[in-house]
Protein backbone atom coordinates (compact mmCIF):
# COMPACT_ATOMS: atom_id res chain seq x y z
CA UNK A 1 0.00 0.00 0.00
CA UNK A 2 2.93 2.58 0.77
CA UNK A 3 4.26 1.93 -2.49
CA UNK A 4 1.45 2.46 -4.27
CA UNK A 5 1.02 5.91 -2.45
CA UNK A 6 4.14 6.74 -3.55
CA UNK A 7 3.92 6.15 -6.80
CA UNK A 8 0.60 8.06 -6.91
CA UNK A 9 2.75 11.16 -5.49
CA UNK A 10 5.32 10.60 -8.48
CA UNK A 11 2.35 10.65 -10.70
CA UNK A 12 1.23 13.88 -8.79
CA UNK A 13 3.94 16.09 -8.65
CA UNK A 14 4.71 15.42 -12.22
CA UNK A 15 1.56 17.45 -13.02
CA UNK A 16 -0.13 19.46 -10.19
CA UNK A 17 1.38 22.89 -8.92
CA UNK A 18 3.36 22.23 -5.87
CA UNK A 19 0.99 24.50 -3.70
CA UNK A 20 -1.82 21.95 -4.40
CA UNK A 21 0.95 19.02 -4.07
CA UNK A 22 1.53 20.20 -0.44
CA UNK A 23 -2.00 20.61 0.43
CA UNK A 24 -2.36 17.05 -0.64
CA UNK A 25 0.40 16.40 1.56
CA UNK A 26 -0.83 18.01 4.65
CA UNK A 27 -4.13 16.60 4.52
CA UNK A 28 -2.79 12.98 4.72
CA UNK A 29 -0.34 14.19 7.56
CA UNK A 30 -3.13 15.10 9.52
CA UNK A 31 -5.08 11.73 8.36
CA UNK A 32 -1.35 10.25 10.28
CA UNK A 33 -1.81 12.84 13.16
CA UNK A 34 -5.64 11.14 14.02
CA UNK A 35 -5.21 7.58 12.83
CA UNK A 36 -2.21 6.25 14.82
CA UNK A 37 -1.38 7.46 18.40
CA UNK A 38 0.44 5.73 19.44
CA UNK A 39 3.36 7.31 16.81
CA UNK A 40 1.71 10.79 18.19
CA UNK A 41 2.83 9.83 21.61
CA UNK A 42 6.25 9.29 20.61
CA UNK A 43 6.49 12.87 18.67
CA UNK A 44 4.78 14.35 21.90
CA UNK A 45 7.42 12.61 23.92
CA UNK A 46 10.18 13.50 21.89
CA UNK A 47 9.61 17.30 22.00
CA UNK A 48 8.82 17.37 25.22
CA UNK A 49 12.12 16.77 26.02
CA UNK A 50 13.23 19.46 23.70
CA UNK A 51 11.22 22.12 25.28
CA UNK A 52 12.27 20.65 28.81
CA UNK A 53 15.59 21.40 27.58
CA UNK A 54 14.98 24.34 25.87
CA UNK A 55 13.71 25.48 29.30
CA UNK A 56 16.62 24.58 31.17
CA UNK A 57 18.91 25.91 29.19
CA UNK A 58 17.68 28.98 27.48
CA UNK A 59 14.34 29.82 30.37
CA UNK A 60 12.04 29.38 27.23
CA UNK A 61 8.63 28.06 29.20
CA UNK A 62 6.16 26.53 27.23
CA UNK A 63 2.55 25.52 27.78
CA UNK A 64 0.81 21.62 27.55
CA UNK A 65 -1.47 23.88 24.73
CA UNK A 66 2.13 25.09 23.16
CA UNK A 67 3.49 21.30 23.21
CA UNK A 68 0.34 19.73 21.07
CA UNK A 69 0.40 22.61 18.54
CA UNK A 70 4.32 22.20 17.98
CA UNK A 71 3.14 18.51 17.07
CA UNK A 72 0.84 19.32 15.03
CA UNK A 73 3.23 21.50 13.81
CA UNK A 74 5.50 18.53 13.24
CA UNK A 75 3.05 16.42 10.82
CA UNK A 76 2.18 19.89 9.04
CA UNK A 77 6.23 20.18 7.86
CA UNK A 78 6.62 16.43 7.42
CA UNK A 79 3.32 16.80 4.96
CA UNK A 80 5.63 19.77 3.20
CA UNK A 81 8.64 18.08 3.44
CA UNK A 82 7.04 14.97 1.10
CA UNK A 83 5.73 17.62 -1.25
CA UNK A 84 8.63 19.18 -1.05
CA UNK A 85 10.57 16.35 -1.78
CA UNK A 86 8.80 14.72 -4.61
CA UNK A 87 8.11 18.43 -6.25
CA UNK A 88 12.17 18.82 -6.30
CA UNK A 89 12.65 16.81 -9.61
CA UNK A 90 11.55 20.38 -11.18
CA UNK A 91 13.80 22.46 -9.42
CA UNK A 92 16.05 24.83 -11.69
CA UNK A 93 19.18 26.87 -10.39
CA UNK A 94 17.90 29.70 -10.75
CA UNK A 95 15.08 28.59 -8.69
CA UNK A 96 17.58 27.75 -6.05
CA UNK A 97 19.25 31.03 -5.72
CA UNK A 98 15.76 32.14 -5.49
CA UNK A 99 14.51 30.53 -2.74
CA UNK A 100 17.34 29.20 -0.72
CA UNK A 101 18.86 31.52 1.30
CA UNK A 102 22.57 30.17 2.08
CA UNK A 103 24.63 30.55 5.11
CA UNK A 104 27.80 29.39 5.50
CA UNK A 105 28.99 28.32 1.88
CA UNK A 106 32.38 29.46 3.01
CA UNK A 107 32.38 26.61 5.48
CA UNK A 108 31.66 24.25 2.65
CA UNK A 109 34.17 25.54 0.76
CA UNK A 110 37.34 25.72 3.32
CA UNK A 111 36.07 22.06 4.19
CA UNK A 112 36.64 21.33 0.43
CA UNK A 113 40.27 22.47 -0.18
CA UNK A 114 41.88 19.49 1.63
CA UNK A 115 41.23 17.34 -1.47
CA UNK A 116 40.46 14.56 1.19
CA UNK A 117 36.95 14.80 1.08
CA UNK A 118 33.96 15.97 3.87
CA UNK A 119 31.44 14.99 5.75
CA UNK A 120 28.25 17.08 6.29
CA UNK A 121 26.48 16.15 9.46
CA UNK A 122 22.94 16.37 9.43
CA UNK A 123 19.73 15.80 10.97
CA UNK A 124 16.18 14.90 10.64
CA UNK A 125 15.26 18.74 10.53
CA UNK A 126 13.43 20.49 7.64
CA UNK A 127 13.99 18.84 4.65
CA UNK A 128 17.60 17.41 4.67
CA UNK A 129 16.39 15.72 1.22
CA UNK A 130 16.13 18.80 -0.40
CA UNK A 131 19.62 19.93 1.34
CA UNK A 132 22.20 17.40 -0.99
CA UNK A 133 19.63 18.09 -4.07
CA UNK A 134 20.43 22.22 -3.88
CA UNK A 135 24.14 21.32 -2.50
CA UNK A 136 24.15 18.94 -5.37
CA UNK A 137 22.80 21.31 -7.66
CA UNK A 138 24.99 24.40 -6.84
CA UNK A 139 27.48 21.92 -8.13
CA UNK A 140 29.46 19.82 -5.54
CA UNK A 141 29.70 16.48 -5.49
CA UNK A 142 26.99 15.35 -3.52
CA UNK A 143 26.49 11.57 -1.70
CA UNK A 144 24.07 10.72 0.90
CA UNK A 145 24.19 7.84 3.26
CA UNK A 146 20.36 6.37 3.25
CA UNK A 147 19.01 3.28 4.14
CA UNK A 148 17.42 0.24 2.47
CA UNK A 149 13.49 0.46 2.47
CA UNK A 150 11.96 -3.03 3.68
CA UNK A 151 10.29 -2.36 0.08
CA UNK A 152 13.12 -2.79 -2.34
CA UNK A 153 10.56 -0.86 -5.09
CA UNK A 154 9.76 1.97 -2.21
CA UNK A 155 14.25 2.31 -2.07
CA UNK A 156 14.31 2.40 -6.38
CA UNK A 157 11.64 5.53 -5.77
CA UNK A 158 13.89 7.83 -3.49
CA UNK A 159 17.15 6.76 -5.18
CA UNK A 160 15.91 7.84 -8.29
CA UNK A 161 14.79 11.30 -7.12
CA UNK A 162 17.88 12.00 -5.47
CA UNK A 163 19.77 10.87 -8.03
CA UNK A 164 18.43 12.52 -10.95
CA UNK A 165 19.01 16.03 -8.64
CA UNK A 166 22.77 14.92 -9.02
CA UNK A 167 22.53 13.04 -5.43
CA UNK A 168 24.42 9.85 -5.51
CA UNK A 169 23.32 7.58 -2.86
CA UNK A 170 25.42 5.11 -0.63
CA UNK A 171 23.34 2.19 1.19
CA UNK A 172 24.39 1.95 4.80
CA UNK A 173 26.34 -1.62 4.88
CA UNK A 174 28.06 -0.71 1.93
CA UNK A 175 31.87 -1.25 1.47
CA UNK A 176 33.57 1.30 3.14
CA UNK A 177 35.47 0.96 -0.23
CA UNK A 178 32.63 3.29 -1.55
CA UNK A 179 33.45 5.72 0.67
CA UNK A 180 36.91 5.77 0.56
CA UNK A 181 36.29 6.12 -3.30
CA UNK A 182 34.07 9.51 -2.76
CA UNK A 183 36.68 10.78 -0.37
CA UNK A 184 39.98 10.20 -2.52
CA UNK A 185 38.00 12.37 -4.98
CA UNK A 186 37.27 14.97 -2.95
CA UNK A 187 33.50 14.17 -2.49
CA UNK A 188 31.24 15.35 -0.43
CA UNK A 189 29.05 12.93 2.13
CA UNK A 190 26.19 13.95 4.20
CA UNK A 191 24.72 11.36 7.04
CA UNK A 192 22.37 11.50 9.55
CA UNK A 193 23.66 11.87 12.72
CA UNK A 194 20.92 12.39 15.03
CA UNK A 195 19.60 8.75 15.69
CA UNK A 196 21.45 5.62 16.16
CA UNK A 197 21.10 3.52 12.80
CA UNK A 198 23.19 0.29 12.60
CA UNK A 199 26.63 0.60 14.45
CA UNK A 200 27.37 0.58 17.34
CA UNK A 201 26.90 4.02 19.47
CA UNK A 202 28.94 6.83 21.71
CA UNK A 203 27.10 7.83 24.60
CA UNK A 204 26.88 11.36 24.96
CA UNK A 205 24.49 14.39 26.89
CA UNK A 206 21.83 15.44 23.98
CA UNK A 207 19.15 17.79 24.75
CA UNK A 208 20.29 17.12 28.56
CA UNK A 209 19.44 12.99 28.16
CA UNK A 210 22.16 10.69 27.53
CA UNK A 211 22.04 9.48 24.35
CA UNK A 212 23.35 6.94 22.21
CA UNK A 213 24.41 8.84 18.80
CA UNK A 214 26.49 7.23 15.22
CA UNK A 215 29.87 6.98 15.72
CA UNK A 216 30.94 6.08 11.74
CA UNK A 217 30.96 9.81 10.52
CA UNK A 218 33.67 11.12 13.51
CA UNK A 219 35.57 7.69 12.71
CA UNK A 220 35.91 8.50 9.59
CA UNK A 221 36.52 12.22 9.75
CA UNK A 222 39.50 11.22 12.45
CA UNK A 223 40.82 8.17 10.33
CA UNK A 224 41.38 9.60 7.09
CA UNK A 225 41.09 13.06 8.35
CA UNK A 226 38.24 14.14 5.75
CA UNK A 227 36.12 17.70 6.26
CA UNK A 228 33.86 17.34 9.26
CA UNK A 229 30.92 20.11 9.40
CA UNK A 230 27.27 20.46 9.82
CA UNK A 231 24.60 21.13 7.61
CA UNK A 232 21.09 21.61 7.88
CA UNK A 233 17.92 22.97 5.45
CA UNK A 234 14.72 24.40 6.84
CA UNK A 235 11.78 25.74 5.86
CA UNK A 236 11.98 29.72 6.45
CA UNK A 237 8.70 32.06 5.09
CA UNK A 238 8.16 30.63 1.43
CA UNK A 239 11.55 29.63 0.65
CA UNK A 240 14.47 28.31 2.65
CA UNK A 241 17.75 28.40 4.61
CA UNK A 242 20.66 25.93 4.01
CA UNK A 243 23.09 26.26 6.50
CA UNK A 244 26.62 25.13 6.77
CA UNK A 245 28.62 25.60 10.47
CA UNK A 246 32.16 24.09 11.32
CA UNK A 247 32.59 21.41 14.23
CA UNK A 248 34.73 22.04 16.45
CA UNK A 249 38.01 19.57 15.80
CA UNK A 250 39.21 17.76 18.86
CA UNK A 251 42.81 18.57 20.31
CA UNK A 252 45.82 17.58 18.28
CA UNK A 253 47.05 15.86 21.71
CA UNK A 254 44.52 13.61 22.31
CA UNK A 255 44.05 9.85 21.54
CA UNK A 256 42.18 8.27 18.35
CA UNK A 257 39.29 6.98 20.67
CA UNK A 258 39.17 10.47 22.24
CA UNK A 259 39.51 12.52 19.29
CA UNK A 260 36.52 10.42 17.94
CA UNK A 261 34.46 11.04 21.04
CA UNK A 262 34.98 14.54 20.98
CA UNK A 263 33.67 15.04 17.50
CA UNK A 264 30.30 12.88 18.75
CA UNK A 265 29.96 15.37 21.85
CA UNK A 266 30.74 18.24 19.14
CA UNK A 267 28.47 17.68 16.46
CA UNK A 268 25.89 16.63 18.51
CA UNK A 269 25.93 20.02 20.55
CA UNK A 270 25.28 21.42 16.97
CA UNK A 271 22.51 19.41 16.06
CA UNK A 272 20.77 19.82 19.66
CA UNK A 273 21.44 23.96 18.81
CA UNK A 274 19.08 23.60 15.23
CA UNK A 275 16.71 21.29 16.97
CA UNK A 276 16.48 24.12 19.74
CA UNK A 277 15.68 26.47 17.20
CA UNK A 278 13.37 24.90 14.73
CA UNK A 279 11.59 22.18 16.86
CA UNK A 280 8.73 21.39 14.73
CA UNK A 281 10.74 20.90 11.98
CA UNK A 282 12.47 17.89 14.19
CA UNK A 283 10.66 15.34 11.62
CA UNK A 284 12.27 12.68 14.21
CA UNK A 285 9.56 9.77 14.03
CA UNK A 286 11.69 7.21 16.35
CA UNK A 287 11.66 7.28 20.03
CA UNK A 288 14.82 8.84 21.27
CA UNK A 289 14.45 7.89 25.07
CA UNK A 290 12.57 5.84 27.21
CA UNK A 291 10.49 8.53 29.42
Amino acid sequence: MEYILYQIACFLSARLPLGTLRLISFIAAMMKYLCLPGLRRIITSNLRAVFEYRKEVLGKNYSAQELRSAVRRVYRNFGFYIADFFYAHRWTLSEIERKVRISGRNVLDNACKSGKGVIVLTAHLGNWELAGIATAMLGYPMNAIALLYKNRKITSIFTKKREEKGVHVIFTGTSPKELLKVFHGNGIVAVLGDRLFTEKGVEVDFLGRKTLLPRGPATFAVRKETGFIAGFLVREGKGFHLMFEEIPPPSDLLSEDEKIQAFVVNGAKIIEKYVMNYPDQWLNFSRMWEC
